[in-house]
Order: C-alpha cells, then structure tokens, then sequence
C-alpha cells in the first residue's frame, strides 16, 4: 500500500473518529448546561475535565489532519478535503462527503451549545454578584 493511500485512509479514518468524539461532546455539553443549572458544582468540574480532555483529542486531530492534507500536497482546509476526496470512488466519495458534512454540523452545533452555556454561565455570575452586592456599582444601588 502506498504512503499516499495510508495518508487518505488515516485522515478518513479521523473524520469518523472526530464526527464520534463531537457526538460525544454535544451530549458533555448538555450535561455541562443541567450541571449549571443544578448548581452541582462536583459533577460540574467531572463534566468539564471530561470536555477538556475531548477538546485537547479534537485539537490533536484537526492538527495531524492539517499535516495530512499538507503532506498530500493539497491546502488545508475545505478546498483542500474536497480535492482528497476527488481521487476517490464513486460511492467511497460520496461516503466520505457525507461524513464530512456531517463532522461540520456536529462541529457548528457543538460551538453552538458552548456558547449558550457560556451566556448561561455569564448570567449566573452576574446574578450572583447583584445577589451579593459586589458587583462594579453595587454601591449606587437601592
């Protein structure tokens, strides 16, 4: 087997990984959102080791794929996944497209879901602050 065709297997083989890592992501990220809602700050700082250490394989994996396309003398980014995905079969092609797009809506959706535990979280800290008095005008208050 050629280096070419172990380096297009390995970087199939990562999309699908990826598409699974971010299914799993999406489900840490709703359990992050109850974990806040809850006030569980235990199960909060289990949930959020367990999304740091998925971020750090996601990170790890776009890295190498970023190496990969290079290595196949293609750019790195959605031109350049389009262009590996031309050598390909008929069905393998349209296989791995599919995988692709399906990785980018995980992907979007996940960015989604973080941002809105991020605002949640923004509004319980700026609760907590008003509740407590020491927010930055907490004393032009009445």
């Amino acid at each position: 087997m050629s280096t070419r065709l172990e380096q297009v297997k390995n970087l199939l083989r990562g999309i699908r990984q990826d598409e699974e890592d971010y299914r799993q992501l999406r489900a840490q990220l709703d359990a992050q959102r109850l974990c806040m809602i809850r006030r569980d700050s235990d199960a909060l700082l289990a949930v959020n080791d367990s999304i740091h250490q998925r971020y750090q394989r996601l990170s790890d994996s776009a890295r190498a794929r970023r190496e990969t396309l290079i290595n196949l003398g293609v750019t790195a980014d959605r031109d350049g996944i389009a262009q590996v995905f031309s050598w390909l079969p008929a069905l393998q092609k349209t296989a791995a497209q599919h995988s692709w797009q399906q990785l980018e809506r995980q992907a979007t959706s996940c960015q989604a879901c973080n941002e809105k535990n991020g605002e949640l979280l923004t509004m319980q800290y700026e609760f907590v602050q008003t509740f407590l008095g020491t927010g930055p005008d907490f004393i032009y208050r009445g």
